[in-house]
């Protein structure tokens, strides 16, 4: 690689910060003093293809550094987007952030959060079984329980319950027996979990002791552990002694009006059960076959049909028969009407999204079977598409009858933070994959339906792209070898959008990862991208490096994406940088140390020094962790690195990494404006944030400016700058504390005498004292 010109000459005053903020010859248009990161229309997605000359050639300043470096917090949105598509199309059965806690091997254990939602519909509308007290009496005399019964006698409810009752605060979920064996600490769950593990495929390996052993456990975390056990499942040795078992109510009656009267208040909840046929109709539906379930549906449909005025009680019969006793295939293949089968696609790849884009998407897709004359292609027999949909010919309630399907009110991160919506999903979880699967395998739509796929992954939705595709990875565990041969060489050299299909290209990857007879073939594939010369193939593998880790395990993905910072190609830099923050955002304790030595690996070599401060620029700005409101201040987002650097000691390693990384940037010529423009928006975020302030300071004097004279000089520059008349966003507060605190000089172990980031070595003068480290094979340090 040629390093461009400049790249190395850190030591060389580099361009000061615009007075105004306007960015430099080659950036963005952006107004002067225009909030660092603000999300534009195209929210906050990757660029085109086509951009300025020599964007798409060697890493350095330009339109192309100043898009990657103004994504403030898509890298913890698209996080957070891709665990919400996985939920959807992997089947879980509440949705719910995930947290991953390590493990001695390389996977860790995935532990899935219960909704609020759920909790407080349990904490309201349950009512006890039979028993109960009985339960409750013997139930806590260890940290485990293990909860027998009938069907549809409410164990998942009665589990949470339970978890109430012993005190919790927190509630997640696991997904098997194996994942509680690996379970070896539990202290990132914080005060009072609830652990609950529902009817998992292999509780006939659990055993006694098994549960024994998790005591101290359990007992250090202040957690209590529930397992539902199935009615027909086999139970292993020792288990039987844990076993509660829950009786199915008498009657299903006080189930019903209790879950009424949380959707609707009791009153309402009275005048509706007392309207005429309805209580006939409920002793009807809800007889000795029914479940606890049948009786929270039925309260479910009573309660829509009384927002409408009336309760139409063969609307409500139809309703509650829709799901008795068939399969999706077999009710998607009934629908029939190709305009249906169209919502219902979209509705399998794009539910839980708002409902405005499941609409959007399903119309889109409508078009693509239309011809001239409005036929249908002979792959579906029942009838023409038509030249004009008629819009009003059915209303979104009655669309969501037909379709299984409910509009939730909720609120949804996005571009602009969390905002209220209305989102569109099906009311059954196993659903979306089963219709998916049936779409692409039963009907000859192949092609239309991956160039729909196509048309959603180029959205400017961060969500939609998440989840599109995530349902490109579940057609391709179905078919991996076609679309790894036909459809991925195509996307990763698209000429127009090839950064949003290599970025959703690694998302489909994501999930083929997850089947284990797949992960030799992801692993060939990404492989031979990463050695081929080719940077869009090299770009595409950066990308599955970041999200699937290419098959392999976390510290192989870190050396392959230092590797790939001497590939001289912006586009190339901007993917590994967008890795990072994926492999960060996945496990941050585990995965920050590596990932940012292996970016001062990469600034500290001359091949790839260009590339790493573009990366840790990408970094500083797309990574922000939300902080929940408390002592007066609202909820809000904060700089990840920022506080990363909080919560280590002045001195240690990631506080020595991070201001080495900070001073390379603000002293270097390559991306001059850009560092002023990422460091602030990590001001402004501290302006009115007092704690955020301190820490920022204090990172900026202890860990930065004591680097050398020459940055500490750049930093009072941006404060001066910062209280320009001419500003759009002026910073007063910060620009004062900061310009003071920097007169003052470090008042930390990293003061005049500052160590070196890799070897502990100290300069007389306050700068970095740089030796030619010794890196054994393969960079570690």
């Amino acid at each position: 690689m040629s390093t461009p010109s400049g790249a190395a000459a850190a030591a060389s005053p580099g361009p000061a910060p615009q007075a105004g903020g306007a960015p430099a010859s080659g950036d963005s248009g952006a107004p002067a003093g225009a909030p660092a990161g603000t999300p534009g229309a195209d929210g906050g997605r990757p660029a085109a293809e086509s951009g300025a000359a020599g964007d798409s050639v060697g890493v350095g300043a330009g339109h192309g550094a100043s898009e990657a470096t103004a994504r403030t917090g898509q890298g913890s949105l698209r996080a957070g987007m891709l665990r919400a598509a996985w939920t959807h199309v992997g089947g879980d059965q509440v949705e719910g952030d995930k947290i991953v806690i390590t493990t001695t091997d390389d996977r860790g254990v995935v532990l899935r959060t219960l909704t609020a939602t759920t909790v407080e519909t349990v904490r309201h509308a349950f009512r006890e079984p039979p028993r109960w007290d009985d339960i409750l009496a013997d139930a806590w005399q260890r940290r485990s329980v293990v909860l027998r019964g009938p069907r549809g006698a409410g164990k998942t409810g009665a589990a949470v319950r339970l978890l109430l009752s012993g005190g919790a605060k927190s509630w997640f979920l696991l997904d098997s027996v194996a994942d509680l064996a690996r379970l070896t600490e539990l202290d990132g769950l914080g005060e009072g979990a609830g652990l609950l593990l529902d009817r998992p495929r292999d509780l006939g390996d659990l055993r006694g002791g098994q549960l024994a052993a998790l005591e101290d456990l359990l007992e250090k975390a202040d957690a209590r552990l529930v397992v539902i056990a199935a009615p027909e499942a086999e139970l292993g040795h020792g288990v039987g002694e844990y076993v509660q078992r829950v009786a199915r109510p008498d009657s299903l009656d006080a189930v019903l009006a209790a879950h009424l009267g949380h959707r609707l208040g009791e009153s309402e909840a009275g005048h509706v059960l007392a309207s005429e046929g309805v209580a006939d109709l409920a002793a009807a539906l809800l007889d000795a076959a029914a479940s606890c379930r049948d009786a929270a549906r039925l309260a479910e449909v009573l309660a829509h049909e009384s927002s409408l005025g009336t309760v139409d009680l063969d609307r409500v019969r139809s309703r509650m028969d829709q799901t008795a006793g068939e399969s999706p295939e077999e009710w998607f293949e009934g629908l029939g009407d190709t305009v249906l089968r169209t919502q219902a696609t979209a509705l399998a790849v794009l539910g839980g999204l708002p409902q405005e884009d499941v609409a959007l998407a399903a119309s889109t897709l409508l078009d693509r079977f239309r011809s001239d004359r409005g036929v249908l292609a002979a792959s579906v027999e029942d009838g023409p598409v038509p030249l004009r949909h008629d819009p009003f010919s059915r209303s979104r309630r009655l669309l969501a009858e037909r379709l299984r399907a409910r509009t939730v009110s909720t609120v949804t991160r996005g571009a602009f933070g969390t905002l209220p919506c209305t989102v569109a999903e099906y009311r059954d979880a196993q659903y979306p994959p089963r219709i998916i699967r049936h779409v692409w395998s039963e009907y000859f739509v192949q092609a239309e339906l991956i160039d729909w796929i196509a048309e959603l992954v180029d959205s400017p939705s961060q969500q939609v792209r998440s989840f599109a595709g995530t349902a490109l990875g579940l057609i391709a565990t179905e078919s991996f070898d076609h679309i790894a041969t036909q459809v991925f060489p195509r996307w990763i050299r698209n000429e127009d959008r090839g950064a949003l299909r290599r970025e959703a290209v690694a998302y489909a990857l994501r999930v083929c990862v997850r089947v284990p007879a797949l992960r030799p073939g992801v692993r060939a594939l990404v492989e031979g991208w990463y050695l081929n010369g080719d940077w869009h193939a090299q770009a595409a593998a950066a990308r599955a490096y970041g999200l699937c880790l290419g098959g392999v395990g976390p510290e192989e993905a870190v050396r392959a994406l230092t590797r790939l910072g001497t590939v001289d190609h912006m586009r190339v830099a901007i993917a590994i940088g967008d890795a990072f923050a994926d492999l960060m955002e996945e496990n941050l304790a585990a995965h920050a140390p590596m990932v940012l030595r292996a970016v001062a690996e990469m600034v500290h070599d001359p091949a790839s020094r260009a590339c790493g401060h573009l990366v840790f620029l990408i970094l500083a700005d797309a990574l922000v962790a939300d902080t929940p409101a408390g002592d007066g201040l609202p909820a809000r987002s904060r700089p990840t690195l920022l506080l990363l650097a909080a919560e280590n000691p002045a001195g240690s390693e990631i506080r020595r990494v991070l201001g080495y990384l900070w001073a390379e940037v603000i002293g270097g010529e390559l991306f001059g404006d850009q560092a002023a423009r990422v460091l602030e928006g990590w001001s402004a975020q501290a302006e009115a944030d007092p704690l955020l302030l301190d820490q920022l300071v204090r990172v900026l004097v202890d860990d930065v400016a004591a680097r050398g004279p020459r940055v500490g000089r750049l930093l009072q520059r941006y404060a001066d700058q910062w209280t320009d008349r001419a500003r759009f966003r002026r910073l007063p507060r910060v620009a004062r504390v900061l310009g003071a605190a920097l007169l003052a000089g470090p008042s930390g172990p990293a003061g005049a005498r500052s160590p070196d980031f890799r070897t502990g070595a100290t300069g007389s003068s306050g700068a970095p004292h740089y030796s030619e480290p010794s890196v054994p094979q393969g960079g570690a340090w």
